[in-house]
């Protein structure tokens, strides 16, 4: 594909951020520190019903550990359903350096933002990790630091290109 069909010029909404912080948020909870984790939490919970087996008094603290318990599964649909439309609104509407006009773009050696406030060009040798769903594409600089762009931005035929490149020089996530 040709540089010129490699560019898009955009500016990204709340619903773009939006996206990208609930991609964020799945990919995090469905890492594999993350399943080790409940995983764990599954085991003590199991345990815990062997502890009355052993006719310890556990009463007092079973209702405070059954709470406990649906709090812990609760806290990742509150923050995929809930937190990450809400926090991420706000943070868009309090970062301006999100609101304004950019153009983005892709080659063999990296990816490029070009906005009023600067120009930022990134080798992929540079990004951890990428990832992707329908709405947006995800570029990982670190483990909480992310270049996001929205495919309703980009053709087709772009969106094919972008992952060939990604596929051929970033780990998927």
């Amino acid at each position: 594909m040709s540089d010129t069909n490699r560019s898009v010029t955009l500016t990204l909404t709340a619903d773009d951020y939006v996206a990208a912080n609930k991609l964020f948020i799945l990919k995090s909870a469905t890492s594999l520190r993350s399943l080790v984790c409940w995983l764990i939490f599954v085991a003590l919970l199991l345990g815990s019903f062997f502890v009355p087996a052993l006719r310890l008094r556990v009463e007092p603290y079973a209702a405070f550990f059954y709470i406990c318990v649906a709090v812990v599964i609760a806290i990742p649909f509150y923050q995929y359903f809930f937190a990450a439309t809400v926090f991420a609104r706000k943070a868009y509407a309090n970062q301006k350096t999100l609101q304004h006009p950019m153009r983005v773009s892709w080659s063999e050696g990296g990816f490029k933002s070009t906005a009023e406030q600067g120009e930022w060009n990134i080798p992929w040798a540079d990004y951890l990790k990428w990832t992707e769903d329908s709405k947006v594409i995800l570029l990982f600089q670190g483990p909480r630091l992310f270049n996001m762009l929205p495919k309703r931005v980009l053709t087709p035929a772009q969106i094919d290109d972008l992952r060939q490149m990604l596929a051929a020089n970033i780990k998927r996530a």
